[in-house]
């Protein structure tokens, strides 16, 4: 018997039993995930193109989302849509819209530019939001956070 169909076979065994595992990979350095979602309204009005950052101080990690028409976001960590890891969050809420009022003629001169904050501004940081979750496995991971003007 040739030793190149042996060690084919073995390679294919190898990678079906390694894809079969039902486990997900985790890379090392990472901290597994858990799916998060959740929905932002502002008075009771979804807001559209907000982002939602998750910060957990004692892992120093941020997972973040932007909302949909209808306030939906779902959180990224490492890949798109893969939640956050377990534990305590600070949340925070902007939606920020930039404006160049005045272009540069200059390439290494920046544009002069106007930002205008969407929403008030205590909710742009998690140290003033007051906004608060915790991401648990098993848990529901859904947050709903209504603001106010």
């Amino acid at each position: 018997m040739s030793r190149i169909p042996s060690m084919f076979l073995l390679i294919v065994a190898a990678a079906f039993l390694g894809c079969s595992s039902g486990q997900p990979t985790l890379i090392p350095g990472r901290n597994p995930t858990i799916p998060v979602r959740g929905q932002i309204t502002l008075d009771g009005t979804p807001i559209e193109g907000a982002t939602v950052m998750f910060f957990c101080e004692k892992l120093m990690i941020t997972s973040y989302g932007k909302t949909d028409k209808a306030g939906q976001y779902e959180l990224t960590t490492y890949e798109p849509g893969d939640g956050a890891p377990a534990g305590r969050y600070q949340v925070s809420v902007k939606k920020i819209e930039q404006t160049i009022v005045q272009p540069s003629d200059h390439p290494a001169i920046p544009p002069k530019s106007k930002t205008v904050q969407h929403l008030p501004p205590q909710y742009s940081d998690y140290k003033s939001s007051e906004l608060k979750a915790v991401v648990a496995e098993g848990g529901n991971n859904a947050f709903q956070f209504n603001l106010s003007k």
